[in-house]
């Protein structure tokens, strides 16, 4: 016996679904013969389109461009295959007629100069619309001319200015015209409308291959609803007949009673979906009258269910209450900095929750320590097996009494917790292993709070120890991120950043930490230190230090950074091998000269003998030169001596003020000549110095005649700069000129070395002012200048000292 026919059915929804899908290919193919035929109107205007266009460009170059050029080659001839628009369009066009593709391109006129465009019926109806609409100048349509249907799109044709020459008056006309064509095409008027441009294009075969395409289509269409049909049939098939047929199965197995058995007859006499659903709601109704029968049945669990639920709604709420409880304990463990702060906070939740009388811990360690609450000056009373508690891992009661063992994570005694109750039912009725988790909870906290303060020890010592290091310290990870750093980075990043960063990260000033290779990221990864030294634009050096850490795991992820600035450091060290270079060549120097000085005295002594026993005019000549040379070596030796034998060091004082005025205005002289501009720049108050004045001059004029020598003509700028610094004064000497390189820098103070031009200095100016600097314990050194050109500072010692020392000697005496 079935429960359906489900082949009919399924012949229903197959039928209903043939009809619409034969509707949806209807309105589909209407819908795309439409859209073609759309398409192919556009198609055909633009091909007519297209066509004016091309005409119109023949018609333009033979007006403006041919036509002019015939009349300035033939002035008085008229060659009508050259110089005629309407001749030219309508032979180029011709062929358009005659390729037999659906297409027809006539310019035709009223009254025609030739006869075979001469406009016939259809074109004449054309001219007489545009002439009854002048202001019309397109019209497009559809026509049927020789039982062929054309697209047509026409234009009228006016005369112009231009055109009056050939369609005006007979005598104005070309005589070749008048040979060619007689009297017709002529008499017309400016302005007016006698013919029309014509394209006609067939439309007949277009729509053919659109109502073949649609055929096409259509036919697809009708296969692939074929295939559809089938797969819907076989999918409807297996989702909705067997369906149905397990649906019967399913009420044949579970319905026993009569009441559904007469149901199943019922559904079994139908075979379409409205009576299924009928069937179905009537076996629901069934269905509910058999659930008010087990509601009666379950009438007398209810009670039971509920006593039950009521309990464990107790337990519930005790066991949220004790949740509750520990987050609390938790956010006091955060909170508290102590154990006694721990259980000041602790021990009067724990007694609330439990509504103990009062609540007490003793901390069974060497303190000996006890915490009672409410406050009592009373200690509490142990057990006297304390230490079975204490071992057991397990509450005790007596009596009214429960003690709770404290212990840690790793099951060390921390102390005993102790509540009380008034009656020993009270007690009796919490679940002591609530209360042995909370000691063990309690326990880790206080082991936690233990742990906590020995680290902040150890990170406070830490903490001092890398701020004692007066050298800049840094630990980064390998992502070049600060993790600990002390108040020298600190510092040091801000002085070279101008006060933009104070994160204390050096690596990032010295070198970018995301190129490739980056030398961090290259120590981590070797595991070995990497020690170098780095020199910023401005000129400071540094000593940079880089030495991997490894983590407790054994990885290296971390590095210590430690730099220390040896600017100063260089400084010196060049000075003092500067200084013991100057000492070997001054010895070497002075040696050199007195042997050289003598042979030149006796050179001079001979030429002056010679003088008196000649009378020759060109041998007085170079007697000469030979004593102008001679003097000029010792001049040089001179200076030699000089140099290597300064004067005493602090032989005196003087006005670095004073002194610098007076120098400028011996050179303003030769400022003013060369035209450049010479500026002092000095405090109010006298400035003294620990050198004499004649050395200080010596210094200040080799300085300022470089400055001279190096500036331009028109254009150079110097200035003198007086002021203190540091327990010294400082002597600036800088200019705008070219400056001196990064190569002469090292070398600018060595003896006969020289910048200038070959002859035009001796190399001894500058090693001059370096000794006299040096034998007073000055520095002199030289770097950029804002200027633009070289920037010369003398650091000399303070004579304040020595001034206020001759000073009570004045008045003493």
């Amino acid at each position: 016996m079935h429960l359906l026919k489900p082949s009919k059915i399924q012949t229903k929804f197959v039928s209903g679904l043939l009809v619409a899908s034969i509707v949806l290919g209807i309105v589909f193919s209407v819908g795309f013969y439409l859209h073609m035929k759309n398409v192919l109107e556009e198609e055909v205007r633009d091909k007519a389109l297209l066509i004016f266009t091309h005409v119109d460009s023949i018609q333009h170059y033979v007006r403006d461009i041919l036509r002019p050029a015939m009349y300035e080659r033939l002035p008085a001839s008229f060659i009508i295959e050259a110089m005629s628009s309407s001749y030219i369009s309508r032979t180029i066009m011709a062929p358009i007629n005659d390729d037999h593709g659906g297409t027809i391109y006539r310019r035709v006129a009223i009254d025609a100069r030739n006869p075979a465009y001469e406009a016939n019926t259809h074109e004449r109806e054309l001219i007489r619309y545009f002439r009854a609409n002048p202001e019309q100048e397109l019209w497009q349509g559809y026509k049927t001319m020789d039982g062929e249907k054309y697209f047509l799109k026409v234009r009228a044709v006016r005369f112009e200015e231009g055109c009056m020459y050939c369609h005006g008056k007979p005598e104005d006309a070309p005589p070749e015209l008048l040979s060619l064509y007689g009297g017709r095409g002529f008499g017309k008027e400016e302005n007016s409308i006698a013919g029309v441009d014509f394209v006609g294009i067939s439309v007949q075969s277009s729509v053919g291959r659109v109502q073949q395409t649609i055929l096409t289509y259509f036919a697809f269409f009708a296969f692939g609803a074929l295939l559809f049909f089938s797969a819907t049939n076989f999918l409807f098939r297996v989702l909705v007949v067997n369906n149905l047929k397990r649906l019967n199965s399913v009420f044949r197995r579970n319905v026993v009673d009569a009441e559904g058995s007469e149901l199943l007859h019922k559904l079994e006499q139908g075979d379409e979906i409205e009576e299924l659903v009928e069937g179905m709601e009537q076996m629901g109704n069934h269905l509910f009258e058999v659930r008010h029968q087990l509601q009666d049945y379950a009438e007398n669990l209810r009670k039971m269910v509920d006593d039950r639920t009521e309990a464990l709604s107790h337990e519930a709420e005790a066991r949220q209450a004790d949740v509750h409880l520990f987050v609390r304990l938790l956010e006091d463990m955060r909170r508290s900095g102590s154990r006694s702060e721990l259980w000041s906070l602790a021990l009067p939740q724990i007694c609330k929750r439990f509504g103990a009388r009062s609540i007490a811990y003793v901390c069974t360690m060497v303190s000996r320590n006890y915490y009672v609450w409410p406050e009592s000056s009373a200690a509490p009373e142990l057990p006297e097996n304390m230490v079975e508690v204490l071992t057991g891992s397990a509450c005790l009661q007596s009596g009214s009494r429960i003690f709770v063992p404290v212990e840690s994570s790793s099951g060390n005694a921390e102390g005993i917790l102790c509540l009380y109750w008034d009656t020993e039912a009270e007690a009796a009725r919490h679940d002591q292993r609530v209360l042995t988790a909370l000691g063990r909870q309690l326990g880790t906290a206080a082991e936690n709070l233990t742990a906590i303060d020995s680290l902040l020890r150890q990170m406070n010592v830490l903490e001092t120890i890398v701020e004692g290091i007066t050298d800049p310290l840094a630990l980064m990870d390998s992502n070049c991120a600060v993790l600990t750093v002390n108040q020298a980075a600190r510092q040091l990043t801000s002085e070279l950043t101008d006060g933009e960063r104070t994160d204390g990260n050096m690596l990032s000033i010295f070198f970018d930490p995301l190129s490739h290779p980056c030398p961090m990221v290259d120590a981590i990864r070797g595991g070995a230190p990497d020690l170098r030294e780095v020199e910023l634009p401005g000129g400071r050096s540094f000593s940079l230090s880089m030495y991997p850490v490894r983590s407790s795991d054994g990885q290296t992820d971390r590095v210590v950074v430690y730099v220390r600035e040896t600017t100063m450091e260089k400084r010196m060290r060049s000075q003092v091998w500067h200084s013991e270079k100057m000492a070997t060549v001054g010895k070497l120097t002075a040696g050199l000269a007195h042997e050289i000085n003598n042979p030149l005295g006796v050179i001079l002594c001979y030429a002056g003998l010679l003088r008196q026993t000649i009378s020759d005019p060109q041998q007085a000549s170079d007697l000469n030169i030979i004593e102008r040379h001679t003097r000029q070596a010792q001049r040089v030796l001179q200076e030699l001596l000089n140099f290597a034998r300064p004067k005493a060091a602090g032989s005196g004082t003087a006005d670095a003020c004073g002194v610098a005025v007076s120098v400028s205005e011996v050179f303003s002289v030769q400022a003013a000549k060369k035209r450049a501009h010479l500026t002092v720049e000095q405090p109010d108050r006298p400035l003294p110095v620990r050198m004499g004045i004649g050395e200080l001059e010596q210094v200040l004029s080799n300085l300022v005649i470089n400055a001279l020598d190096a500036v331009g003509e028109e254009d150079g700028e110097i200035v003198v700069r007086v002021a203190p610094k540091a327990g010294r004064v400082a002597i600036v000497v800088e200019d705008n000129g070219p400056g001196v390189s990064a190569a002469d820098a090292p070398h600018i103070f060595d003896p006969f070395y020289s910048t200038k031009a070959i002859g035009a200095g001796t190399g001894l100016g500058l090693a001059v002012v370096y000794g006299m600097v040096r034998d007073v314990g000055g520095e002199v050194f030289v770097e950029h200048s804002d200027l633009g050109g070289a920037r010369f500072v003398v650091l000399l010692p303070s004579g304040i000292d020595d001034l206020e020392s001759d000073t009570a000697h004045q008045r003493k005496d």
